[in-house]
């Protein structure tokens, strides 16, 4: 079989790609096999610009999607308890977020031609990438996109670097139920243990994430349910008792980047270029922006009819997306550092900022619009 372009992976950001290049008309498929995404607790927080993008290709998140007006930033410390309140109003948006789970995201996103088995091996030529599968098929494509996430097999046939870096956090993700209505309100709390977060599903839904040391999360963790969503409640009451309601997660955090995303007719995007702790919600809204950047380049070769899997071609995909990337890693990072750990100078940097950001309107908007857009 060949194709003009082989999306290797299985999650959304794999069938957003295809999806957008089909769109750009491109000969593009899928390869993956099918995943069950109905007991994954992680939401994924889309931005207004992202938003946008999906409304071009025809894909409208906000019939699954809760929009969140409302976040609102609580920091305990040397002042007590410092918060400051950002809304959609304050960035000039209809929404700040429109939150949904993984599966449901994966729902409104549109069936794409598909081979679903796993890619056992990539081997890039000198005018095609050969893609063998676990069950036998064979592909030849112009491009691979690698988008098969953190240990993406795609990349590493390219021979495509990953720079990594451990964050020494740890993250729990869990579905949980509120008592009272959280009327669109996200809220992130810091606290003595690190951070938690209530970010808006339905009307009493949500999804929980809370970050703190691994030794932090792991004897959290070694309690029951029922205790933990107890401990939980009691550090952010705001919406009553919290109750779980679906399968908890446990993962460690990472941030890292691919400083050449391109190369051997192999393009990486999303998680398989760069890793964005669950902090400011950068994560698929990156992946969004590498598809929208990769389809309106490779558009531009194939009615330029130049070979859209070239070095020529490529050599101006990074140029384009790692001033973006590198410039949001950097303040994802900066931001870990300072809101992930209760130690006294975090606490204090924290209220410092939040009350400047109280008193200085202006920044407050500006940065708000440059976070969502």
């Amino acid at each position: 079989m060949k194709v003009d372009v082989a999306v290797i992976g299985n999650g959304p950001t794999a069938r957003l790609a295809a999806h957008a290049l089909r769109d750009a008309g491109l000969d593009a498929i899928m390869v993956g096999p099918p995943a069950d995404r109905g007991t994954d607790p992680r939401t994924t927080a889309l931005m207004p610009s992202s938003v946008d993008s999906l409304d071009r290709l025809g894909i409208d998140v906000r019939v699954r999607a809760t929009p969140l007006r409302d976040l609102r930033i609580e920091s305990t410390g040397p002042f007590g308890l410092i918060a400051e309140d950002f809304t959609a109003e304050d960035a000039g948006e209809e929404f700040l977020a429109q939150n949904l789970f993984i599966h449901d995201l994966m729902a409104v996103i549109a069936d794409v031609p598909t081979v679903a088995a796993h890619a056992k091996g990539l081997f890039p030529g000198d005018e095609a990438v050969r893609i063998e599968t676990e069950d036998g098929t064979t592909l030849e494509a112009r491009l691979a996109v690698a988008a098969d996430g953190l240990q993406s097999i795609a990349r590493e046939a390219a021979g495509i670097t990953l720079r990594k870096r451990p964050l020494g956090r740890s993250a729990l993700c869990v579905p949980v139920r509120l008592e009272r209505p959280h009327r669109r309100l996200c809220i992130e709390r810091y606290d003595d243990t690190g951070t938690l977060t209530l970010i808006p599903v339905a009307e009493h839904d949500a999804s929980l994430i809370t970050i703190a040391s691994p030794e932090d999360i792991g004897a959290l963790t070694a309690c029951d349910d029922e205790m933990i969503a107890r401990k939980l409640s009691r550090r952010q009451p705001a919406f009553g008792k919290i109750a779980f309601s679906g399968a908890k997660a446990v993962f460690p955090l990472s941030i890292g980047f691919t400083p050449m995303p391109a190369r051997n007719r192999v393009v990486a995007i999303g998680e398989s270029a760069h890793i964005a702790p669950p902090i400011a919600a950068q994560g698929w809204n990156m992946s969004v922006r590498d598809i929208v950047t990769l389809t309106a380049l490779l558009k531009a070769a194939r009615e330029e009819d130049r070979d859209i899997g070239s070095a020529e071609t490529l050599a101006s995909y990074a140029p384009r997306r790692q001033p973006d990337v590198a410039g949001r890693l950097s303040a994802i990072g900066a931001l870990a550092g300072v809101a992930t750990r209760p130690f006294a100078p975090q606490k204090f940097l924290r209220q410092a900022g939040l009350m400047a950001l109280g008193r200085f309107q202006g920044a407050k908007r500006g940065l708000m619009r440059a976070g969502l857009r």
